[in-house]
């Protein structure tokens, strides 16, 4: 067995889209655990993503006090909608309103594609993931986007 592969920052070079916040509109919401939740979202001219990267999420009050969090996207590049799973925090400033008070139809302010800890199909292997935390849904995105790719190169997690 030869040497093992690791994802890291710039592993893939990709050319880098504008950052600008777009909105995105909540497609569906999947009831992942009793404490985690999976947005679906339709953004309007989003320019893809590598597997490995997340998101901005901007909430605004009504009082027009704002706040962001990042949250890792969880589906492979080829997949129709841009799924985030969110874990909800006892007394998060943010987390609450996703998994609690989110419905379909509502819409979301996001940006990005943002972060360089990725892996693309196209890297050679094989592929060793680590995580812990909030590390393990970008993780995920990656086998996706193997399996997604046929991919035979071996992966240990």
């Amino acid at each position: 067995m030869g040497a093992l592969h690791l994802a890291r920052p710039g592993a893939t070079s990709v050319a880098r889209p504008r950052i600008v916040w777009r909105l995105g509109t909540v497609h569906d919401l999947i009831e992942e655990t009793p404490r985690a939740r999976t947005i679906l979202l339709d953004v309007a001219g989003w320019p893809g993503h590598i597997a490995g990267q997340h998101v901005d999420i901007r909430l605004t009050a009504g009082d027009g006090y704002q706040t962001e969090r990042s949250y890792a996207i969880a589906s492979a590049p080829e997949a129709p909608n841009l799924p985030l799973t969110v874990e909800r925090i006892d007394g998060g400033e943010v987390s609450p309103d996703l998994t609690e008070e989110l419905r379909v139809g509502d819409h979301l302010e996001l940006r990005g594609p943002l972060g360089g800890f990725t892996w693309h199909a196209g890297d050679v292997g094989p592929l060793l993931l680590i995580a812990g935390g909030a590390g393990l849904v970008r993780l995920i995105a990656m086998l996706r986007h193997r399996a997604g790719r046929s991919q035979t190169i071996e992966a240990r997690c």
